[in-house]
């Protein structure tokens, strides 16, 4: 059998009774059964129309015989047979149910994605989460749900938006600090020429942007109670960018003299993703790297956005930056 861990909401109605419900239909033995369900949280709502109730938010532990395809519809039926009714993204509803992880696989359909792209930092998912399956690891990011709950609580407050150039990375950062009440922290390379097509020169000139943004980050004064700081680079950029160099000694020989440097230096507690298809062929080799570089394994929680909808994906920043709080 499957294990398989589903986060469970409600806002509407007989909120805790309709979660109840769910989790009783859910298990049905002996080809499915609810090993655990966590205490209920009262969280507020994120996203969507306005004037919405508090949420009540579970989770479940359960061990099914069922394909993800299979449960995923499961999870609908019980949704429509408690009288969800799907109008608009993000709105009240008696019941929402969410398939989190299917033991370690990873998988991208239109219908399904797994693990949940955006369970890894959301505070009303990973506290229920962690209360019924801590141990559980995500298959993406390596890190259990207990230590992504406590990475969300004890890393500094700061979100990094990365990207090619011209993406869009200073707007979106700097609209969604003003819309969030955050601080926003322009790149100090911006003034920066572009790379040289020489080797030598450009080294120098990432150099020159990896100690400016260095600098800048450590000039911040990290504490708990800290408004969070919403920048528009990324250190880890600079390892992408090496990529463009032809010169294979010289581009190991920064990543190796930085390495040691960027595990001091602070890290993001999300680190955002603004990424456009269909680049020239000449920026595709930096796009898959750092597409590669933010997603590697143990990096901790990201979330990844389509540049082409910068309206769109305004509305996901915001959203996640008021699901960590």
């Amino acid at each position: 059998m499957a294990t398989t861990l589903i986060a469970l909401g409600a806002n509407l109605g007989d909120r805790q009774g309709n979660l109840q419900r769910a989790i009783a239909m859910l298990d049905r033995p002996p080809a499915q059964r609810v090993v655990a369900h966590s205490r209920w949280f009262s969280t507020a709502p994120i996203g969507g129309p306005a004037g919405q109730g508090e949420f009540v938010n579970a989770a479940a532990r359960v061990e099914t015989v069922l394909s993800p395809g299979e449960l995923l519809t499961q999870l609908r039926d019980i949704e429509t047979e408690l009288g969800r009714q799907r109008r608009e993204r993000w709105a009240a509803r008696c019941v929402d149910l969410d398939l989190l992880l299917f033991d370690d696989l990873v998988l991208r359909t239109p219908e399904l994605e797994l693990p949940h792209p955006r369970m890894a930092f959301r505070r009303f998912v990973l506290e229920p989460a962690a209360d019924v399956a801590a141990d559980l690891v995500h298959p993406l990011i390596g890190w259990t749900i207990g230590r992504l709950l406590l990475h969300l609580n004890t890393a500094p407050n700061y979100l990094a938006v990365t990207g090619l150039p011209g993406v869009g990375k200073s707007a979106a950062a700097r609209a969604t600090a003003a819309a969030t009440a955050s601080v926003f922290l322009g790149d100090p390379a911006a003034g920066l020429a572009a790379p040289n097509t020489s080797a030598e020169q450009a080294l120098a000139d990432e150099e020159s942007r990896w100690r400016l943004r260095a600098d800048s980050l450590a000039r911040q004064v990290w504490t708990p109670t800290s408004p969070l700081v919403i920048s528009d680079f990324w250190l880890g950029q600079s390892m992408a960018y090496s990529q463009r160099w032809q010169n294979e000694r010289q581009r190991h020989r920064f990543e190796a003299e930085h390495a040691g440097d960027a595990a001091s230096i602070v890290q993001p507690k999300l680190l955002v993703l603004l990424d456009r298809p269909g680049v020239s062929p000449s920026e595709e080799r930096t796009r898959a790297e750092l597409r590669a570089q933010v997603c590697q394994r143990g990096r901790g929680p990201t979330l990844e956005l389509d540049a082409s909808r910068l309206d769109w994906a305004l509305v996901e920043l915001r959203a996640a930056v008021e699901a960590m709080r």
